[in-house]
């Protein structure tokens, strides 16, 4: 449940509130939280922490408020995750090679979004990486642009999607491949550790 709680059915958020910030600051809790669950991976997985000026530029959009954090499994086929906290304030996460997203994704009145509800999005997100319930692809059309997709599942459901990539990024990242498939495996846990997932 959202602070304004629009009315969808009629005529929804008024114009300006898609230009409009309430109150930004309610998302601050959202950084404590994610520090809260690497605190969790770190302990329970075999993972390494690396913090520091990392160079990315998908996750440096916004100013940043402390150093990039990549939680690395000691097997490459498992997927890393790089989190980025922002000054908006936000997170902006990498799951695996190629996939990004933002916690809140907008911030403004009229998305309505609420920091509680963030959370779970990301803890959610982070929990299917850590499962190994996560495939990333990239794959170029001939003659045309580059084509990123993503697929996430667990007992509730599966989500998908699809982002376009300039041509040049593509054919950087496939270095002579038409397409390339990543199916990320499980994180090992520690061996006293006890994973939630």
């Amino acid at each position: 449940m959202g602070r304004f709680n629009w009315d969808w059915s009629g005529e929804g958020p008024p114009d300006e509130a898609y230009s409009r910030v309430t109150e930004p600051e309610r998302f601050w809790p959202l950084h404590e939280w994610t520090l809260e669950v690497v605190d969790r991976l770190l302990t329970e997985y075999d993972v390494t922490l690396e913090e520091s000026k990392l160079t990315d530029t998908e996750l440096e959009l916004s100013t940043l408020v402390r150093p990039i954090m990549k939680l690395t499994p000691s097997q490459d086929s498992c997927a890393p995750i790089t989190i980025a906290f922002t000054d908006f304030p936000g997170i902006t996460v990498r799951v695996g090679r190629w996939v990004t997203d933002k916690f809140p994704s907008c911030g403004c009145d009229a998305c309505d979004e609420m920091p509680d509800e963030e959370f779970e999005g990301l803890t959610e997100l982070l929990d299917d990486v850590v499962a190994g319930r996560f495939r990333e692809s990239m794959r170029l059309q001939l003659g045309g642009n580059g084509w990123s997709s993503r697929e996430f599942w667990s007992t509730e459901g599966q989500s998908s999607g699809e982002s376009r990539v300039p041509r040049a990024k593509a054919v950087r990242i496939l270095n002579g491949k038409s397409e390339i498939v990543l199916e990320w495996q499980p994180w090992q846990s520690k061996p006293n550790g006890t994973p939630t997932c």
